[in-house]
C-alpha cells in the first residue's frame, strides 16, 4: 500500500514539474511576442531578426502572400501599425521546443499607404533554439470587415 501512495506521489511531482516548466516558457513566449509586436511598431529591425528565425516566413493579406525575413525587413519602412493590440494570447506547446500561439487582433494601419485589415485572428509558430524563443511562422488572417 505504501508503495502504491509513493508512487502515486511521485508521479504527481513530476507532472508539477513539468508544469512549472510550461508555465515558464509560456511566459517567455509571451514576453519575446510583446518585444517583437514592439519591434515592429518602432521598426527596429535588429531587434525582428533577433527574435525571428532566419528562415521566417509571414502571410498576411497585405503581404498579398507568404513573405521571407529578408523581404518583410525590406519593406519594413512601408509598414505604419502604431496601434496593435493583442487579445487573450494562448500559447500551447506542441512539444518542449515548439508553440503555437493564437490570438485575436485589432490593429490600425497602413501598408504602402493603404489600410490594414482592423479585425484579425494570428497564428505563430515560435520555437526554443540554444534557449532562446524565436518566431518561424506569423499568419494574419482577417476577420469580419476590413476596413
Amino acid at each position: 500500500m505504501k508503495s502504491k501512495v509513493l508512487l502515486i506521489l511521485s508521479a504527481g511531482l513530476l507532472v508539477g514539474a513539468g508544469a512549472a516548466k510550461d508555465e515558464g516558457a509560456v511566459k517567455e513566449i509571451q514576453q519575446a511576442m510583446q518585444s517583437l509586436n514592439d519591434a515592429f511598431a518602432k521598426g527596429d529591425a535588429a531587434a525582428i531578426r533577433r527574435l525571428t528565425t532566419e528562415e521566417h516566413v509571414a502571410i498576411t493579406p497585405y503581404y498579398g502572400g507568404p513573405v521571407v525575413r529578408g523581404d518583410q525587413l525590406k519593406n519594413l519602412s512601408d509598414l505604419k501599425v502604431p496601434d496593435y493590440k493583442a487579445g487573450d494570447i494562448k500559447v500551447t506547446l506542441v512539444t518542449k521546443d515548439a508553440a503555437l500561439v493564437t490570438y485575436p487582433l485589432t490593429q490600425k494601419g497602413t501598408y504602402k499607404g493603404k489600410p490594414v485589415a482592423a479585425k484579425n485572428h494570428v497564428a505563430a509558430v515560435w520555437v526554443n533554439r540554444e534557449g532562446t524563443w524565436l518566431e518561424v511562422s506569423y499568419q494574419e488572417t482577417p476577420v469580419g470587415e476590413t476596413k
